[in-house]
């Protein structure tokens, strides 16, 4: 067999040659699936006070978003 250390140092194809074509494929499938059904995680600047939303710049907790500016319309 040829030596395919030449190519990038993370090829795809020194994995294969490696750990063989069979777990490679099925990390590859475990890595898509995990993606789409990642839980969800919660947004964590709904636990910070007030007074940090302030500090980064974050309205309010309950306060309606502010809206944005609006660029007149040239025709």
């Amino acid at each position: 067999m040829t030596d395919m250390r030449g190519g990038a140092p993370h090829s795809i194809q020194l994995a294969i040659h490696e750990h063989g074509a069979l777990r490679v494929l099925l990390a590859a499938a475990r890595a898509l699936i995990g993606a789409v059904v990642a839980p969800v995680l919660p947004d964590a600047t709904d636990r910070l006070s007030d007074h940090l939303r302030r500090d980064i710049g974050l309205p309010p907790r309950g306060s309606p978003l502010p809206e944005a500016p609006m660029m007149p319309v040239r025709w």
